[in-house]
């Protein structure tokens, strides 16, 4: 998402989704001017102690990604949804929202599960031995909601959803979108040296990366 930025300094940057402010803080060390958007009142907290301790001038707003009604229309050059547009409820209304938000010209820069693969029912298939043998997919047009407990150390589930990829894309391109760039990463051996988490990577795609400019 990083590289996908580039040079930020000066610009005007919304972080949609920005949980308890990473981002956030990496962008406006770059030099960007930025405001955060969360839904959870708990992550804007935390983000805005993380900020100041780390003494950035980040402006963040606790509001829903699909009811931006506090920010202005056409004020920001860049929205930046990291991970966070495949979990709104109401996804069409956040991407019109984005539109609204955006200049002219500005870019809608998203990461997102990669939606061929989020269905409930997907999974990889193991050999006897435990050993990766193929990914699984089926219901891929069921659209979906579930709690999941992602990990242990979380103390409650969280809400999940599934979407087929045409979800994504019609409301972008219905809002008047131009799609600019359109990316699957993969790891790197650099990575895999890193966890041979990595590695599943190299077989199928777990995110999806998307540049939409505002025309």
């Amino acid at each position: 998402m990083l590289r996908m930025l580039g040079n930020v300094a000066g610009r005007n940057i919304l972080d949609l989704g920005c949980g308890e402010g990473g981002y956030s803080r990496e962008l406006a060390q770059r030099g960007a001017r930025v405001t955060g958007v969360d839904g959870s009142e708990r992550l804007i907290e935390i983000a805005r102690e993380r900020a100041r301790a780390a003494k950035l001038d980040i402006e963040y707003v606790c509001a829903n990604a699909s009811a931006l009604e506090g920010l202005r229309d056409e004020s920001f050059d860049v929205v930046m949804a990291a991970m966070s547009l495949m979990d709104v409820e109401d996804y069409p209304a956040a991407v019109r929202e984005v539109h609204r938000v955006l200049a002219s010209g500005g870019e809608l820069l998203m990461s997102i599960t990669h939606p061929c693969f989020t269905a409930p029912v997907s999974h990889w298939v193991r050999d006897a031995a435990g050993a990766l043998e193929v990914f699984a997919v089926d219901r891929y047009f069921d659209r979906a909601a579930w709690e999941d407990q992602i990990t242990g150390r979380f103390r409650m589930p969280v809400i999940r959803r599934h979407r087929p990829l045409e979800d994504y894309m019609d409301s972008l391109l219905g809002t008047g979108f131009l799609l600019r760039e359109f990316l699957e990463p993969t790891a790197t051996p650099e990575d895999i040296a890193k966890s041979a988490r990595f590695q599943k990577l190299m077989r199928i795609p777990y995110f999806l990366f998307m540049r939409w400019q505002k025309v």
